[in-house]
C-alpha cells in the first residue's frame, strides 16, 4: 500500500514517464502521418469544399419540419431518410445491418414512479429515519427491473475513483454487499480528459459494482436540499436484441439501485462517525484515501416503468482499396438526434439543434463527398456513422461501439464531430482524446498541412471529453478523438473562450439554436478539411492507431 505522504510524487513521476512515452510515440506517428501523400486530386476537392452545402445540410436537419429530431418521433425518421438519400446521391455503399444503410436498437426510456419510493436510515443503536423523497434524496431509474430494492451497511468511498498504480478511493475498504455513498468529482492534478473520466457518474457506478457493491448513493455537494428532485425521473439506455444488455454512460443496471443526493444528507452520515466532513472532503481532493465505513444501514426500494421503441443508427461506407488494410475500419462519427420540443422560448417550443448536431451531421456528409469525389482510395475502409440518442447520454454509440456492423476488433479509430462551434475562424483546434494514443501525430499532420494550432482543453472543468460519442469507442478500447475549437483569434482584443462561453449560455440547448444564429461557414470549410485529413492519414498509414504505452484507456491484455 502506498503511502499517502508520497502519492504526489507518484503521480508526478508516473505522468513524466508517460509523457516521455508520448513523446516518442508522437516522434514515429507523427513521421509516418507526414508520408500520406495528398494528392492534386484530393485537393482539388477539399478545395471544392462547398459552404453553401453545408449550410443547405444544416437548414434541412434543423428546419422546424424536423421539430428537433428527437428519437422515435417523425422528425427523426425524416433526418435518417435525409442521409441515407444524401448517401445514396454521393455513391456511399450500405454500412448497416444486413445490407442496409441502418443499425436498428431498442432504446428504452425508464421513469421513476415516485409515489413507490422509500428509503430508511437505521443506525447503530437500532434508531429509524425515514428519507424525504425529493428532499433527502431522488432514485435513478433502474433501467432493467421494474422493482429496484436493496438494504445494505453504508461505506464512505470518497469520490469513488480506483486509478490502478496510481490513486483508489477503494484502499483499505471492503464494500461487497454494501452500498457506497461517494461524491461527484475527481481528486485534484488529473489531466483534464482524465478528471472527467474518473469524474463520471457511470464509470463510478462500474467501479462499485466491479469492487462488490450492491447500490451507491452519489452525492452532490453544490445541490440544494430542495433541488435534489426531478419531477419526472428519467434515464435513457439501448438495449440488445434480446433485452438483457443495458448500454449507455450512466446507470446501465449493474447495480441494484442507484440513489443522488446532497451535502445535507453526506453531513447527517457523518454523525458519530469519528470523522470530520470538511476535513475528509479536504483530504481526497489532496488525492489522501480517506474511506471508512458509516455507522448506518440504508434500505431503499422503488418501482421503475419502461417504454420501449425502435431507432437507428445511419452507416455508410466506402471500401477500401488495399487487399489486406480495407478489413480495416476508420469510423466518422456524429450524433443525429437533438432534443425535440420542449419548453417554450420567446414563443418557439422548437430546439432545432442547427449547431448540435446538424453542423456535425452536414460536415460528415461533405468529408464523404471528399472521398467520393476526390478519387482518395483510402487503403482502409471508412464508416460514416450517424448514430442516434447522443442527448439520451451517448446511447447510440455507446451500443454501436460495442455492437459494430464490421468485426469490432477491425475498427482502429474513431473521428467524431459533435457541435463543432462554427461562430468564429477556426485558427486553433483541441483533440480531444487524441493525447491518449497515437492519433495526436494524425492530428499534427492534418493541422500542420492546414496552417492551425494544437492546444490543450481551454475548459477543463466543462469535463466534454465524456460528453460526446468519441467516449463510446474509447469505452470499448478503440482510440478516439473528437475536434473542439482552440482559442487562438485573429483580434488581440478578442477572448474567444469567453465568447463562446456566452453564445453557448444563449444557444446551447435552447430553441434560439436555428439556422438564424451565429455561423462562420469559412470555418465549416476548414473543420471539415482537417477531419478528413485526419481520417486519411489514418487510413493511409500502414500501421494501425496505437494507445500510448502504459496509457489508462489502453485495453489489458490478459496473459
Amino acid at each position: 500500500m502506498m503511502r499517502s505522504g508520497y502519492v504526489g510524487q507518484f503521480l508526478y513521476l508516473f505522468g513524466m514517464i508517460k509523457y516521455l512515452f508520448l513523446v516518442g510515440s508522437l516522434i514515429t506517428l507523427q513521421a509516418a502521418a507526414q508520408k500520406t501523400a495528398v494528392s492534386k486530386n484530393i485537393q482539388a476537392a477539399m478545395n471544392r469544399i462547398d459552404t453553401n452545402t453545408i449550410r443547405s445540410h444544416i437548414a434541412y436537419l434543423a428546419d422546424d419540419r424536423l421539430k428537433g429530431r428527437l428519437p422515435g418521433t417523425e422528425g427523426y425518421q425524416m433526418a435518417v431518410d435525409y442521409v441515407i438519400d444524401q448517401y445514396k446521391k454521393m455513391g456511399v455503399a450500405p454500412g448497416g445491418d444486413q445490407g442496409s444503410y441502418i443499425q436498428k436498437l431498442i432504446l428504452r426510456k425508464s421513469i421513476i414512479n415516485n409515489a413507490s419510493s422509500v428509503a430508511v436510515l437505521k443506525d447503530a443503536a437500532g434508531n429509524v429515519d425515514s428519507l424525504v423523497f425529493g428532499k433527502d434524496y431522488t432514485p435513478a431509474p433502474h433501467p432493467m427491473k421494474a422493482s429496484a430494492a436493496a438494504q445494505a451497511p453504508l461505506v464512505f468511498a470518497g469520490y469513488g475513483v480506483d486509478i490502478p498504480n496510481v490513486y483508489s478511493d477503494y484502499t483499505g475498504i471492503d464494500v461487497k454487499g454494501k452500498m457506497v455513498v461517494v461524491v461527484n468529482g475527481a481528486p485534484s492534478g488529473l489531466h483534464s480528459t482524465l478528471a472527467a473520466h474518473f469524474g463520471n457518474a457511470g464509470n463510478k457506478m462500474t467501479t462499485a459494482f466491479e469492487k462488490g457493491a450492491v447500490g451507491i448513493i452519489s452525492i452532490n455537494l453544490l445541490a440544494r436540499p430542495a433541488a435534489t428532485a426531478n419531477p419526472v425521473l428519467q434515464a435513457n439506455v439501448a438495449l440488445n436484441p434480446e433485452k438483457t444488455v443495458a448500454y449507455g454512460r450512466g446507470f446501465t443496471g449493474n447495480l441494484e439501485l442507484v440513489l443522488n443526493s446532497n451535502k445535507a444528507l453526506l453531513s447527517r452520515l457523518f454523525m458519530n462517525s469519528g470523522k470530520q466532513l470538511e476535513q475528509v472532503l479536504t483530504d481526497i481532493k489532496n488525492r489522501k484515501p480517506s474511506s471508512f465505513e458509516l455507522p448506518y444501514t440504508l434500505g431503499a426500494s422503488y418501482t421503475t416503468a419502461h417504454n420501449d421503441f425502435e431507432s437507428y443508427n445511419v452507416v455508410g461506407l466506402i471500401p477500401g482499396t488495399d487487399k489486406q488494410l480495407k478489413k480495416e475500419y476508420v469510423v466518422h462519427s456524429a450524433h443525429l438526434d437533438h432534443v425535440g420540443i420542449s419548453r417554450p422560448q420567446n414563443g418557439d417550443s422548437i430546439y432545432n439543434g442547427a449547431h448540435d448536431n446538424a453542423s456535425g451531421v452536414a460536415s460528415l456528409l461533405e468529408i464523404a463527398r471528399i472521398y467520393k469525389s476526390s478519387g482518395a482510395k483510402p487503403k482502409r475502409s471508412i464508416l460514416i456513422v450517424m448514430v442516434t440518442a447522443e442527448e439520451m447520454g451517448l446511447v447510440g454509440s455507446s451500443y454501436f461501439a460495442a455492437n459494430p456492423t464490421v468485426p469490432k476488433s477491425s475498427i482502429v479509430a474513431d473521428v467524431n464531430t459533435d457541435m463543432p462551434t462554427l461562430i468564429a475562424p477556426l485558427l486553433s483546434v483541441v483533440p480531444l482524446g487524441a493525447e491518449h494514443s497515437s492519433l495526436m501525430g494524425n492530428v499534427q499532420f492534418a493541422a500542420n498541412y492546414l496552417g492551425l494550432d494544437v492546444e490543450n482543453d481551454p475548459e477543463p472543468n466543462e469535463n466534454r471529453f465524456v460528453r460526446s460519442d468519441q467516449y463510446s469507442f474509447v469505452m470499448n478500447g478503440i482510440p478516439a478523438l473528437h475536434i473542439k475549437y482552440g482559442n487562438k483569434t485573429n483580434r488581440p482584443d478578442f477572448n474567444l473562450v469567453d465568447f463562446v462561453k456566452q453564445w453557448r449560455a444563449k444557444y446551447y440547448h435552447q430553441a434560439a439554436d436555428g439556422m438564424d444564429g451565429i455561423f462562420d461557414f469559412a470555418a465549416a470549410k476548414t473543420y471539415v478539411q482537417l477531419n478528413f485529413l485526419i481520417s486519411y492519414s489514418i487510413a493511409q498509414t500502414a500501421n494501425r492507431p496505437t494507445w500510448n504505452p502504459g496509457d489508462l484507456f489502453a485495453p489489458v491484455t490478459k496473459e
